[in-house]
């Protein structure tokens, strides 16, 4: 195998999706995530990494991209997600991660496709919700085009901050300028998640 490119980001995105795992932010039935690391160049994680893989994965088991999703480095699957991944990644200059994931509070709301308000100073920033955006049939482009109409419609925002919304019945996706604040905004929505659960028993 040739040497890999963009190692350092390999490393972390092998402890980010770890971290996702082990911390409940996402689960067996999905979750995947890009980070692009130039123009026209994406790693993103490959299909079924929580199912087959339990979010446990090396390195290499991330796939170089372009825009038209060809795969340029690596030997694995791409994920069904691809498509909107790509969309946010490229449409967006401060969007450098996206996550999708099934965070286990933050399910609760998708389950029920309710937004989730902004309840701690941590998420306030981010507007008065993580919205919902409009349902689409599982992993089609419509459904990748309705998660970048949400950002378009907060494209001031967008670019500026981290967001989070909610998938349908599905998951959450959110963005960061980096890595780390990409899953920084994922922890910070799973937890106005639980504190909008738990308020009433207060």
């Amino acid at each position: 195998m040739s040497e890999l490119r963009y190692l350092d980001t390999r490393r972390q995105m092998k402890k980010i999706a770890k971290a996702m795992w082990d911390r409940k932010l996402t689960n067996a039935a999905g979750g995947n995530f890009a980070v692009r690391v130039a123009e026209n160049r994406i790693l993103i994680s490959p299909s079924m990494m929580s199912e087959y893989e339990m979010c446990d994965l090396d390195v290499e088991s991330f796939l170089l991209i372009d825009y038209e999703g060809n795969i340029l480095e690596g030997s694995g699957k791409l994920s069904r997600e691809t498509d909107m991944h790509i969309l946010l990644l490229s449409k967006f200059k401060y969007i450098q991660c996206t996550i999708h994931a099934h965070p286990q509070f933050c399910m609760v709301f998708a389950s029920q496709s309710k937004p989730i308000k902004t309840v701690t100073e941590a998420t306030i920033k981010r507007g008065e919700y993580f919205g919902v955006i409009d349902p689409a049939p599982a992993y089609s482009k419509e459904l990748a085009y309705s998660v970048l109409k949400y950002f378009e419609d907060r494209r001031e925002l967008a670019e500026k901050i981290g967001l989070g919304c909610i998938m349908p019945m599905h998951g959450v996706v959110v963005s960061g300028d980096c890595l780390m604040s990409a899953f920084s905004c994922l922890e910070r929505m799973e937890t106005d998640a639980i504190c909008n659960i738990f308020k009433k028993f207060i």
